[in-house]
């Protein structure tokens, strides 16, 4: 990993009920991921997580009527609790899976705040490598 965003998830982590997370590019490689993740699993949910949104952009595209189709989140709900899925600007984006005690709404706001977190780091990341970038 060039840039490690793990930092991300902390805030998401401490909430009741949320288990693991990844921070993916859009294009499925993983960026960080919780303490507890494996290489592969987190390679596995990057990449997965990186199909379903790009699946979930071109639903909205198909159906929109011409309205803005931009995805802000998917959340996919499982027996045993959630995956919540959210697109940080056009570079990046982050899953976290929950258990079914965790509060949704609650879980949907932070994670909204750190997606900005998350895309103010990746362009300031972006902008000091740019040519002519000071060090």
């Amino acid at each position: 990993m060039a840039l490690d965003v793990s930092w991300v998830l902390s805030p998401l982590l401490a909430l009741p009920g949320v288990a693991r997370g990844v921070v993916l590019s859009r294009d499925g490689l993983i960026l960080g991921g919780s303490a507890d993740l494996t290489a592969e699993t987190g390679e596995r949910a990057a990449a997965m997580t990186s199909s379903v949104l790009g699946a979930a952009r071109a639903l909205c595209d198909g159906l929109s009527n011409g309205a803005d189709g931009e995805v802000v989140d998917v959340v996919i709900s499982v027996g045993g609790g959630y995956y919540y899925i959210a697109p940080a600007g056009d570079r990046a984006a982050l899953v976290v899976a929950a258990t079914g005690a965790v509060n949704i709404g609650s879980l949907a706001y932070e994670v909204q705040l750190q997606v900005q977190k998350l895309i103010k780091a990746l362009n300031e990341a972006s902008a000091a490598r740019a040519p002519g970038a000071r060090a």
